[in-house]
C-alpha cells in the first residue's frame, strides 16, 4: 500500500532533478550525534532551509518516528498509517514492525490510567487511519530531505490531535522506551500563526518584537524541559504542533537529551509582510 504523495508542486518542488538540488542547497553538511529533532513544516520558501538544517545534521538512522500535525481533523487522537509514502524521489518505507510495537506500547500506557474506559470512548487509544493522513502535509515535506541525507530508512507515521497533557506524558514515556541509536523521533511543528487569517491577533503593534516574544517563551521551557509549561503556553496559542513539541520535551527530561535551538525566524522575515505570520523554529536534542 502507497500513500501517495500530496504537495509536491506546491510545499516543494515536483520535478525530481529540481527536488534534488534544492535539497542539497538547504541540507547542512554539519553532522552532529543529534538524537531527537523538531522542524517546521510550512512551504519550502518559507521553512526549507531550517528543516533541511535540521536534518541534516542527524547521523545514520535504521527508522524514523515522525509526529505529524492532524490538520484536518480526520480520525483519532493518535493516527498511525501503515502505508509507505511516496514523493518525486522515489518510495519511504514504513516499519510496520516498529509501528505495531509502538502501538503495543502505547496501549499498554493507556490502559494503566484508572479512567481507561473513558479514554477508549475519548479514541485516544492509537489506531490505524489512512484517512487521517491522505492530505496532510505535515510529514509528506520532511520526507525527501530525509531520502536525499540517509541511506536507508524506514518510518513511523504518525498524527496527533485533541490530546492533554497527560496524553502527551503517556506518549512520551512509551516512546521513550523504544529510542535506541537507530530509532530517531523527528517532531513536526511550526509556532505561532499570527492574523486575521488565523483568528489570533493578541496585539496590533510591533508585531515582529512581539511574535519572537512568544515563541522564545515556549523555545526555552522546551530547552529547559518543562513540558507543562510548553503545553499551557502552546494550548494558548496557535501553535499547531504541540503535542509533539511537549512530548519531545517530556523525552528530552526522561531520556536526558539537551535540546540547541537551531534557528528561529518567522514568515515575515522571509517575504517582508507582517499582517498574517508563522514562526518556526527548528531544534536539535543530544
Amino acid at each position: 500500500m502507497i500513500r501517495k504523495m500530496r504537495f509536491a508542486g506546491s510545499f516543494y518542488p515536483s520535478d525530481k532533478e529540481e527536488l534534488e538540488e534544492e535539497v542539497k542547497e538547504m541540507l547542512s553538511l554539519k553532522k552532529e550525534n543529534v538524537k531527537m529533532g523538531i522542524v517546521p513544516h510550512a512551504g519550502w520558501m518559507f521553512s526549507g532551509r531550517l528543516a533541511g538544517d535540521v536534518i541534516g545534521r542527524i547521523l545514520e538512522k535504521k527508522n524514523f518516528i515522525i509526529f505529524g500535525v492532524n490538520h484536518s481533523g480526520i480520525g483519532g487522537k493518535i493516527s498511525f498509517s501503515m502505508k509507505d509514502f511516496q514523493t518525486p524521489l522515489g518510495i519511504v518505507k514504513n516499519n510496520q514492525a516498529l509501528t505495531n510495537k509502538i502501538i503495543k506500547k502505547l496501549d499498554g500506557e493507556f490502559q494503566k490510567s484508572s479512567d481507561f474506559r473513558l479514554v477508549s470512548n475519548r479514541r485516544l487509544i492509537p489506531e490505524i487511519n489512512e484517512e487521517a493522513h491522505e492530505n496532510e502535509h505535515s510529514i509528506e515535506v520532511q520526507l525527501p530531505f530525509l531520502q536525499q541525507s540517509q541511506k536507508k530508512f524506514e518510518i513511523v507515521p504518525i498524527l496527533l490531535k485533541n490530546l492533554d497533557y497527560e496524553d502527551c506524558k503517556k506518549i512520551a514515556k512509551a516512546i521513550s522506551e523504544i529510542i535506541d541509536d537507530v530509532v530517531f523521533v523527528l517532531i513536526s511543528s511550526d509556532f505561532t500563526h499570527y492574523g486575521k487569517s488565523y483568528g489570533f491577533t493578541p496585539f496590533k503593534d510591533k508585531v515582529r518584537k512581539n511574535l519572537y516574544y512568544l515563541d522564545n517563551e515556549i523555545i526555552i521551557n522546551i530547552l529547559n524541559k518543562n513540558s507543562k509549561k510548553v503545553f499551557e503556553l502552546g494550548e494558548k496559542s496557535t501553535v499547531c504542533g504541540v503535542y509533539g513539541l511537549t512530548i519531545a520535551t517530556e523525552i528530552s527530561k526522561i531520556k536526558e537529551y539537551k535540546g540547541k535551538l537551531v534557528e528561529y525566524y518567522t514568515s515575515g522575515d522571509v517575504v517582508d509582510n507582517w499582517d498574517n505570520v508563522v514562526g518556526y523554529g527548528g531544534i536539535g536534542f543530544s
